[in-house]
């Protein structure tokens, strides 16, 4: 019989955006593991190099975890939407499940347009999120059939307007009282990315919070 997410077999693995760190996510990455999922926080040179590059090794990870578990997902902040969205574009592992994003820039960020003139010269993933229409990001084609995400917006987001949230092909989309990264330490995107994870859908309301304490164990990568 498959085991569920209460034995610890299914992983999480969570990234982070631009100019940011993967201990942004350690509050949510304990709820999640209260849900009974096990964790990995993953960091990565987010300022240089390419999203493509930090993609392709984002899928070499989860090509390397996923025989250790029975379904391996992503849940991603920021700019490590547009990396997940990479790696997707790769070679993925048998068992991989599927992806929430926390306030992507999917389709660019009107501050990031607005920063490249005088930051762009030494983030060239910066330069890639403009909300332009030939940048980068608005380049990247939709996620694979059969893989499914979910999209979660801030509402009061002082970064992406709203609409450059959404993704061509996304499963659900909902919108999440809080700023850009004051989202990430919100018990409902936790509920609401445990929801996703496993049901595919946000739902019609959130689920119950009282779960029991699991323990699940958190690693960083």
């Amino acid at each position: 019989m498959p085991k569920n997410a209460d034995s610890c077999n299914e992983l999480v693995v969570l990234t982070h955006g631009i100019a940011s760190t993967r201990f942004f996510l350690l509050p949510l990455a304990q709820r999640l593991r209260k849900s009974g999922f096990a964790t990995r926080l993953y960091g990565y040179p987010s300022v240089w190099w390419s999203n493509r590059s930090h993609g392709v090794k984002l899928a070499e990870l989860l090509r390397r975890l996923g025989p250790k578990h029975e379904k391996i997902h992503l849940v991603v902040h920021s700019m490590g939407s547009i990396v997940a969205r990479c790696a997707l574009e790769e070679e993925l592992p048998e068992n991989f499940g599927r992806v929430v994003m926390v306030a992507p820039p999917n389709r660019g960020s009107h501050v990031a347009t607005r920063l490249a003139w005088s930051h762009g010269w030494f983030s060239p993933t910066l330069l890639e999120i403009k909300d332009s229409p030939e940048s980068f990001v608005n380049r990247l084609g939709p996620p694979p059939p059969g893989i499914d995400v979910g999209v979660l917006a801030a509402s009061h987001d002082n970064v992406l307007h709203p609409g450059q949230t959404h993704l061509d092909g996304q499963a659900d989309h909902r919108t999440v009282s809080g700023w850009h990264t004051q989202v990430l330490w919100k018990t409902e995107t936790a509920e609401l990315a445990k929801q996703f994870l496993q049901k595919g859908s946000f739902g019609p309301e959130l689920v119950d919070s009282r779960s029991p304490t699991s323990h699940c164990q958190l690693t960083a990568g």
